[in-house]
């Protein structure tokens, strides 16, 4: 066995000497997998720890090989340690000490928007990185891919941390969708849900609804009376199922809102209305739309997303 710069191959697989050989062999075959030439075309560093990973496999596999490694092991570490305190007498420093190599996996969260997952845009995230027991800043735009999903985990290989100058870990990227003003998400699915509030004058005369999607604003032409807690569906308006394409849909919530005061008498004379007769009625309702809080603080969400957008 090589004495001359010998390397800790415990350090190489990111286990303790005093780990099992089970536990050896599960460390190995994952840094096998994440360093395979495969997964690394044109990496030099990677393939490097990738023949690192399986000479320290070769060696702490075998019983007897691993034995001579242990006591060879402790040996350098008698004399590294007896050389240290022979050089503590003197009054300059003593020689540094040979860094391991060691990649350090980040992880951290992002926070997205509905839009942000609709459109697959990019978001820019900042973060330290530890180097060489030292803070990093680190930033770079991450593109959101079509059909990612409350939890989904994004890695990027290299830009996480390291002990070390040469093989740096890799950085994860978590998925966290924020709470939306007006979309709710449709448990289990992909589709999303709009509570849509109109004035029961709205309700009756026909007319254009301005419809709010991940994708911009549509319209749809009332072309008959709308009910309370109707439900329109809008097809492939909702969130990207996968990168090919696919997607959930819209449901429009209605939810018909009559003026504060006499609300029950009021909708329960309208029920016995005809259409024409409710017409008439609407007249006496003309000029108190501002009766309305529901719709108007709607409105008001409506207004803010199109300036957002725009």
């Amino acid at each position: 066995m090589r004495k001359k710069n010998q390397a800790n191959l415990y350090f190489i697989l990111n286990v303790s000497p005093q780990s099992s050989d089970r536990d050896i062999k599960k460390a190995y075959l994952k840094l096998v997998q994440t360093y395979h030439p495969d997964k690394n075309r044109g990496n030099k560093l990677a393939e490097k720890k990738f023949h690192q990973i399986n000479e320290a496999w070769h060696v702490l596999k075998d019983p007897k090989k691993r034995k001579l490694f242990d006591e060879s092991l402790k040996k350098s570490r008698e004399k590294q340690k007896s050389t240290n305190i022979s050089h503590s007498s003197f009054t300059h420093p003593a020689p540094s000490i040979r860094r391991e190599e060691k990649p350090i996996d980040l992880e951290f969260p992002l926070k997205v928007s509905l839009e942000d997952l609709c459109q697959s845009r990019s978001k820019n995230i900042n973060y330290f990185k530890p180097v060489n027991g030292t803070k990093v800043k680190s930033s770079f735009a991450v593109q959101i891919p079509l059909g990612a999903w409350q939890g989904t985990r994004l890695r990027f290989k290299s830009k996480g941390g390291a002990e070390g100058k040469v093989f740096f870990g890799d950085l994860y990227i978590r998925i966290q969708i924020e709470p939306h003003e007006i979309f709710q998400l449709e448990k289990g699915s992909k589709n999303l849900i709009v509570e849509y509030p109109i004035s029961f004058i709205s309700a009756i005369k026909n007319q254009k609804l301005e419809i709010p999607s991940p994708y911009g604003f549509l319209t749809i032409d009332s072309a008959s009376p709308l009910r309370d807690k109707q439900l329109l569906k809008i097809k492939g308006h909702g969130l990207p199922k996968n990168s090919k394409g696919d997607k959930g849909d819209l449901f429009v919530q209605i939810f018909v809102e009559y003026p504060l005061k006499d609300s029950v008498k009021i909708k329960k004379q309208m029920e016995k209305m005809s259409v024409n007769q409710k017409k008439i009625y609407l007249e006496k309702f003309k000029d108190k739309s501002f009766i309305y809080p529901k719709v108007l603080k709607f409105q008001k969400k409506i207004q803010k997303l199109k300036r957002k957008w725009l």
